[in-house]
């Protein structure tokens, strides 16, 4: 462009932050502790510069269902090539979209994350991407509503995943961090990560697509936090809360507004994004039903929960609870949508030479990994067990690793200790998906 000039250039890109709450912020605080952790600065999502023709290949856009996938390319020039990498196929067309469906389909998911990779050829620009066939649709099976994957009732067990490190805090020192979490999970039997108020550097959503794992992402919460009003109250019993006079400031429900937007576009093409979290928990929530209308215009193809665990509006695709001081247990009555436990458990334990400080935070405490590791089994054997016979199609349990002051992970926080046994835990998995 014009703005470059012949040699050497240089881009100076300054930022202040101030961890205003206008803008999202997630778990960060300048004063840490419990539940609020430490705050970031700098460029922390990839950031690159490349060189292009004048026609080149700006975007494409995959609109990917179990049957086939409808690929829309932004570029000005009028021949296009796709070559399908699994076969061989070769597709020539000149306008700016073209569907695609498989001869010999395979279906994307957790157990087989099949991807087929392709090209896209112009007279000057290639680029390489891929695609999965897959889809999450809602049915009702035996009088009830059930989540769908591929047009199958499926068991979505997973974890709270808020992607926190100890050496980077928001991002682990290689990117196989990202894998061995993805990987470590796999191996407790779990198929899914409710990626938790933050919005990961491309590569974790690209090794979720590869290595089989669905993504639960929410947005990423502004506005003011109350206690009271958004945790004790809901706690003790206050679970709906009409939001339109909630967090009434203009710019910072514009602000939500456009990074919702912009979170649903720029994810998606990872097939591996089937669910979206509007709000969580009442943070900085306001007319989430309109919100929901608006995430819906942008795309139709996810699952999403308007309001995650209370302060529940009309309008949402699955009835969402978090449960962390009583037992998991579904009403007899009949939801008229799937049931989803977004959070629940938190089992606390504190792994002596793996701890981030002093404090310690979680829902329910243990003095030894025997202790953690039998409330574990029990907790799945029998509250999950019977949650999934009574209708629940989903449960994320919190979480992943340890976060500073939390120690409710099945990992700790440096990720050296595994708290809980694959051996012991990945058969009862097993056993609790073949009851959907």
């Amino acid at each position: 462009t014009e703005l470059i000039s012949e040699g050497e250039n240089e881009l100076t890109v300054r930022v202040r932050d101030e961890l205003s709450n206008i803008y999202t912020y997630g778990k960060q605080k300048n004063k840490r502790g419990g539940m609020w952790y430490t705050p970031t600065s700098g460029i922390w999502q990839s950031v690159w510069i490349e060189s292009v023709p004048e026609k080149y290949i700006k975007s494409i856009k995959l609109e990917q269902t179990a049957k086939n996938v409808k690929i829309m390319v932004n570029s000005e020039a009028e021949y296009k090539k796709l070559t399908l990498k699994s076969d061989g196929s070769v597709f020539e067309f000149e306008g700016d979209s073209i569907i695609i469906e498989p001869k010999d389909k395979i279906l994307w998911t957790p157990e087989s994350p099949y991807l087929y990779e392709f090209t896209i050829e112009t007279e000057t620009d290639k680029i390489e991407s891929y695609f999965a066939l897959r889809e999450l649709s809602v049915k009702e099976i035996s009088g009830k509503q059930r989540l769908c994957l591929n047009g199958e009732p499926y068991f979505f067990s997973g974890l709270l995943d808020q992607g926190y490190f100890p050496d980077g805090i928001f991002l682990p020192a290689t990117e196989g961090g990202y894998e061995d979490d993805i990987l470590n999970a796999k191996r407790l039997g779990f198929n899914m990560l409710r990626k938790h108020i933050k919005i990961e550097p491309m590569i974790f959503y690209y090794l979720c697509d590869k290595l089989g794992m669905v993504v639960f992402q929410d947005m990423v919460n502004n506005s003011d936090y109350s206690f009271i009003r958004d945790t004790a109250l809901p706690t003790v019993g206050m679970k709906r809360f009409p939001d339109a006079l909630l967090h009434r400031n203009k710019r910072s429900r514009l602000v939500f507004e456009e990074h919702m937007v912009k979170t649903i576009e720029r994810l998606y093409n990872f097939p591996s994004v089937l669910y979206y979290t509007i709000f969580n928990e009442g943070w900085g929530q306001f007319s989430a039903d309109a919100m929901y209308r608006i995430a819906r215009d942008v795309d139709a193809t996810r699952i999403y929960d308007s309001t995650s665990g209370w302060f529940w509006q009309k309008l949402s695709d699955v009835d969402s609870h978090h449960v962390y001081f009583k037992p998991v247990k579904l009403k007899k009555k009949t939801s008229k949508r799937p049931v989803v436990i977004s959070e629940f458990g938190g089992y606390s334990y504190r792994v002596p030479g793996h701890v981030f400080g002093k404090d310690n935070y979680g829902y329910r405490l243990f003095k030894t990994r025997e202790e953690l590791e039998d409330a574990f089994i029990k907790l799945y054997d029998k509250e999950v067990r019977a949650a999934i016979l009574c209708g629940a199609s989903g449960f994320i349990y919190t979480q992943v690793s340890d976060v500073e002051d939390e120690t409710n992970g099945v990992l700790t926080y440096d990720r050296q200790v595994k708290k809980l046994d694959p051996e012991k835990i990945l058969p009862l998995m097993k056993e609790l998906s073949s009851l959907i």
